[in-house]
C-alpha cells in the first residue's frame, strides 16, 4: 500500500468519524436500557441492532454511491492511483470505519450478557454468531455498493441484506445444536457453532475478496 493510499484510507476514517461515534454511542447507550429487564432487553437489543445496521448502511451510500453520484471521485483522477488502488482504499477505509464501533458494539453486547446473571451465558454463542453476522451484512452492502451502479439496484439490496438479518435471527434459533443451549447457565461451544463461524468468515473473505478481483479491474473509477 503506497502514502497515497494510506492518506485515502485515513481520510474516510476523519471523514465519518462523526458517524462512528453517533453510531456506536446509540447502540452503546442501548445496552443499559436491554439490562433493565424483559421489555428493557427487546428495546435495547432493537436500539443496538438499529445502530449496527444503519452504521454500515449510511458508510456505503455515503462513502461510495453518494460519491459516484456526485461524482465527488473525480479529483482522484489527478493523482497517481490506478483504479485498482482507489477501490482498495475505499475498501480498507470503509472497513475500518465499521470495524472500529463494531468492536466495541460487539464487546458491549457480548459483554452485557457474560456480566448479567438475568441473562443465561447460554446466549453467548448465539451472539458471537450474530455479531460476526452484522460483520458480514456489512461486507455484502459494501461488495455489492463498489459493483452495483444503479439506485434500485442498491435499494434492493439493502433491503434484502436487512431481511437477511431478520432470517438469520430466526434460522440460527432454529438450529437444535444451536436453539437448545441458548437459555442454558453456561455457553455450549459445540461443532455446529464452529461450523456456522467458519461458514460466516468464509462468506465474509469472499464479500471482501471479491471487489478486488472484480471492481478493482475496471478501467475507470467506480
Amino acid at each position: 500500500m503506497n502514502a497515497i493510499t494510506r492518506r485515502l484510507v485515513a481520510k474516510e476514517v476523519h471523514q465519518y468519524r462523526g458517524l462512528m461515534a453517533a453510531a456506536a454511542a446509540a447502540g452503546l447507550a442501548g445496552l443499559p436500557v436491554a439490562a433493565s429487564g424483559e421489555a428493557g432487553f427487546n428495546v435495547g437489543f432493537l436500539v443496538w441492532l438499529t445502530a449496527t445496521i444503519a452504521l454500515g448502511v449510511l458508510l456505503a451510500l455515503f462513502g461510495v454511491a453518494n460519491e459516484r453520484k456526485e461524482r465527488a471521485q473525480l479529483f482522484v483522477m489527478s493523482l497517481p492511483l490506478t483504479p485498482g488502488d482507489y477501490v482498495r482504499a475505499k475498501l480498507l477505509g470503509l472497513l475500518l470505519c465499521f470495524l472500529l464501533p463494531w468492536i466495541a458494539l460487539s464487546a458491549g453486547a457480548l459483554g452485557l450478557v457474560a456480566a448479567l446473571d438475568g441473562i443465561p451465558d447460554g446466549l453467548l454463542p448465539y451472539g458471537v454468531l450474530l455479531c460476526v453476522y452484522m460483520l458480514l451484512n456489512f461486507s455484502v452492502v459494501l461488495c455489492a455498493v463498489l459493483h452495483v451502479q444503479s439506485e434500485a439496484g442498491m435499494v434492493g439490496v439493502i433491503i434484502l441484506t436487512n431481511m437477511g438479518v431478520t432470517l438469520f435471527m430466526m434460522g440460527v434459533g432454529r438450529v437444535p445444536e444451536l436453539g437448545a443451549h441458548m437459555l442454558k447457565a453456561e455457553p455450549v461451544w459445540n461443532a455446529t457453532f464452529w461450523l456456522a463461524l467458519a461458514l460466516e468468515l468464509g462468506a465474509l473473505a469472499l464479500a471482501l475478496a471479491l471487489p478486488l478481483f472484480v471492481a478493482a479491474r475496471r478501467r475507470d473509477f467506480l
